[in-house]
């Protein structure tokens, strides 16, 4: 009676956990990318042909005082600038 109830248990377990092994198991094209997440070409890698863009390599700030009020208006700019390429 006892092996019985061990075989049916057993049986049980594998006809629960086959549908989540068999969806871990899907192929990753199927799956929906993650929110922000960069999806390239499956050659990618295989590109000769770059393209390069002139971007931000360090940031800072500048500031401007008003001197009647002590009041102080900083905004964003970039220090310096590289080339990369994708």
């Amino acid at each position: 009676m006892k092996s019985l109830l061990v075989a049916t248990l057993t049986l049980l377990a594998l006809s629960v956990m086959s549908p989540v092994y068999a969806e871990e198991k899907t192929d990753d094209m199927n799956a929906k990318p993650l929110d922000g997440e960069l999806l390239l070409p499956d050659d990618y890698d295989k590109s000769t042909e770059k393209k390069c863009m002139t971007v931000c390599d360090q940031w800072g700030e500048d500031c401007i005082i008003n001197p009647k009020t002590g009041s102080r208006k900083c905004r964003r700019v970039c220090k310096s600038f590289t080339e990369e390429c994708f």
